[in-house]
């Protein structure tokens, strides 16, 4: 909940084997569509619950795909799903093409690199079987991989006393942000950019896809001065102004400048 500011926004969030945090994120936000996916049916049932209008769906995402079509949430909370899916790349995967082009996942996982793994490790030991663990290097990998664009990390699980980690990274380990004395990292990855995201939220994918195409076609010079007046007049039809437009042309194009110039000129 360290990521989450709360509101009155009406978010449609997706909560998978997080149940912990359906009443945080109900007081958190009232006005919220809560979908929640378990495979334990008691816990649908849990008195605790029943006041708080979570739309159920008793299914194991780790063996089944999420029965929702895609770009239906705009959050997701998965704590344990990096750590417990069968596959992680499929699971995430799945997670992320439920998310709308700017949703959020917020996610956790174990550290290997925690100083009390690493000293088990010299002793031969790794009691570790079902769960994976992970370094962080390998999370920014694998969400990479599964279409987000942007991700923030918060400890978790934090020592208090960072002795521990300092004397393995005196024998040459990395300790970037006190790695080696985290044994749990928290994760928030966002499906674009911030500056992306400012852009999508202001227009609808259809009124972006077609700025897109105006744009490009005059970048490669295709029917240019058509084209120009053509954006002309949607700009003007559409209400977009040039300050969104100059930012647009910035993300999209390979020569922003060079276009925003043109433009300019003509």
């Amino acid at each position: 909940m360290d990521f989450i500011a709360g509101g009155p926004e009406a978010g449609r969030w997706l909560v998978v084997e997080s149940a912990q945090y359906l009443k945080p994120l109900r007081a958190a936000y009232p006005n919220a569509a809560i979908t929640a996916v378990t495979r334990f049916e008691e816990i649908a049932k849990l008195a605790e619950f029943r006041e708080l209008d979570i739309a159920w769906h008793i299914l194991d995402y780790r063996r089944e795909e999420l029965p929702f079509a895609e770009e239906s949430f705009d959050y997701a909370v998965a704590e344990s799903c990096l750590e417990e899916a069968f596959q992680p790349y499929e699971s995430m995967m799945d997670i992320s093409r439920k998310l709308t082009d700017v949703g959020v996942l917020y996610t956790s996982y174990g550290n290997i690199r925690y100083h009390g793994v690493l000293a088990q490790l010299r002793e031969g030991i790794f009691p570790v079987r079902q769960q994976h663990l992970y370094a962080k290097s390998e999370v920014v990998r694998l969400l990479d991989d599964t279409l987000y664009k942007e991700i923030d990390f918060l400890p978790g699980q934090q020592d208090d006393d960072f002795s521990a980690g300092d004397a393995w990274e005196a024998q040459g380990f990395d300790n970037f942000s006190h790695d080696l004395s985290t044994s749990c990292w928290l994760v928030e990855a966002k499906r674009s950019t911030a500056a992306v995201a400012n852009l999508k939220s202001l227009y609808d994918k259809e009124t972006r896809k077609q700025l897109a195409r105006l744009i490009h076609r005059i970048e490669y010079d295709v029917e240019a001065e058509k084209n120009l007046a053509e954006l002309k007049r949607f700009c003007e039809e559409n209400m977009i102004f040039d300050e969104y437009l100059a930012d647009f042309i910035q993300e999209i194009c390979v020569r922003p400048l060079k276009l925003t110039e043109y433009l300019a000129r003509t």
